[in-house]
């Protein structure tokens, strides 16, 4: 689509032809979007690229539809569900079927994100609440003409992350399931013809789960993940580079998932705003955090960020908790054990640091942990196992803290802290005595100057 642009940049003349020549054929040599690089490089003013847009719909229109039809599995994949659809069964619409309004209306927000129209959408969505008679909030719900503007920004956004080569990947790669993760409505909300809403589920067993967390502006989203450095090569290295910053500036929320509690969190009822989560919020009693609401908000914190930069995550549930689900393929799948692992109180603020990729296990070992056929005590036993597997081979500063202080108490390692509070429930005595653990943690106790000198300077 880009060298169309470009053509009819230079058939308008808003662009020289010594211009025309340096843009066409369009390398990807620049390192910005490409609304910016073409006002930064002087080859055309912001208002030109608005009043061009404005007077250019329909031409536009014709190369996004032609993209559209010669790329059909993302047509396809693009579905808005609605009770314009078929109300006794939600049928959905994709794309293809769409009134013109509407696919126009998609062109539209696409081109305007290529070139750097901002959408400026709120960072948190006007929203409605579904609560449970004990208080606690069911779904974080939308109204319909709000829930269509984040929906088509979101799937504007993704196909101008394609085009314009944001990242090292692209969709037209990935398999039906994948983009579905990515372009079905569903997946950022749930219809209820009911209440005629858009519901954000934090946990559904039917219906598609999300999280608690709310959709904000993509394009702002993204430019955090941009100016971060949070981008790498490869979807791999970039969930890599993410979980470090979670591990690095996240919180676990005190309390319930009250509206009150949201209230003071992120000054929101909602489930939490991904862009507040993001540039922190102060609570009155805990002061300035990134706070997230635990592993159900975090799990719906890195499906909506990741969404962004179109890596497809979903939510697992077990023992009533949340984990994402890195969808790749059918045979690269990855999980975290659960979803407060990056920041575990025993690494958050202690060294050394793990890797962030060390929490990542596969599908395999998902499956023998949290195969939904083992015994539910298994499964919960299995919850944050990761995590506790990395304390064993790194022993942080916190396990230091604790086993000095069993020592200063006299207790045995059966008796101590050390094992009934940290790992009783997920890695039996016997394994840690296999793993050399006892030997390993005193060595590195006596290397670091003894107890006494741990308990005082750690």
């Amino acid at each position: 689509m880009i060298p169309e642009l470009i053509n009819k940049f230079y058939e308008d003349k808003l662009i020289s032809k010594n211009q025309y020549q340096s843009l066409s054929p369009l390398k990807k040599d620049y390192d910005k979007k490409l609304g910016n690089f073409l006002v930064d490089g002087g080859f055309i003013t912001q208002k030109d690229l608005k009043t061009f847009f404005k007077e250019n719909q329909d031409f536009l229109f014709q190369i996004f539809d032609k993209w559209m039809k010669e790329n059909s599995k993302i047509a396809n994949a693009i579905i808005w569900r609605s009770k314009d659809s078929n109300k006794s069964q939600n049928e959905a619409q994709n794309y293809n079927v769409w009134i013109e309004d509407k696919k126009h209306e998609l062109s539209n927000t696409f081109w305007k994100a290529l070139l750097d129209i901002l959408p400026d959408l709120k960072d948190a969505p006007e929203c409605t609440l579904n609560i449970s008679d004990d208080g606690t909030v069911l779904s974080t719900d939308l109204n319909p003409d709000d829930a269509w503007i984040y929906y088509i920004n979101y799937v504007a956004h993704s196909i101008r992350v394609e085009i314009d080569r944001l990242v090292h990947w692209s969709i037209l790669r990935y398999n039906s399931e994948q983009l579905e993760f990515l372009l079905d409505s569903r997946t950022f909300f749930e219809y209820s013809e009911s209440r005629d809403v858009y519901s954000i589920l934090r946990w559904h067993e039917s219906l598609f789960s999300h999280g608690s967390a709310t959709i904000g502006d993509p394009v702002r989203i993204y430019d955090f993940l941009d100016s971060g450095n949070l981008i790498g090569i490869t979807r791999w290295g970039t969930i890599g580079r993410f979980l470090g910053w979670i591990r690095n500036n996240l919180y676990h929320f005190d309390n319930g998932n009250t509206p009150e509690n949201y209230e003071k969190h992120w000054q929101y009822q909602g489930y939490p705003p991904v862009e507040r989560i993001i540039s922190g919020t102060t609570h009155p009693e805990n002061g300035f955090k990134h706070f997230t609401a635990g592993c159900w908000g975090t799990t719906g914190f890195i499906r909506i960020i990741l969404k962004t930069i179109n890596i497809p995550v979903l939510l697992e549930e077990r023992c009533g908790h949340a984990t994402p689900h890195f969808v790749y393929d059918k045979t690269h799948e990855f999980y975290l054990s659960h979803a407060d692992d990056p920041y575990n109180s025993l690494f958050k603020h202690n060294t050394p640091q793990f890797i962030p990729l060390e929490l990542i296990i596969n599908r395999y070992k998902f499956d023998e942990w949290f195969n939904k056929d083992l015994p539910e005590k298994t499964i919960c036993n299995n919850v944050g196992r990761r995590a506790l597997e990395l304390a064993v081979e790194y022993i942080p500063n916190e396990i230091l803290k604790i086993y000095c202080d069993d020592i200063s108490k006299g207790k045995t390692h059966e008796e101590g802290r050390m094992y009934n509070e940290i790992f009783r429930e997920h890695i039996p005595l016997v394994d840690l005595n296999a793993f050399g653990f006892w030997d390993r943690l005193e060595s590195k106790i006596k290397s670091l100057g003894g107890c006494e000198y741990i308990l005082k300077e750690i």
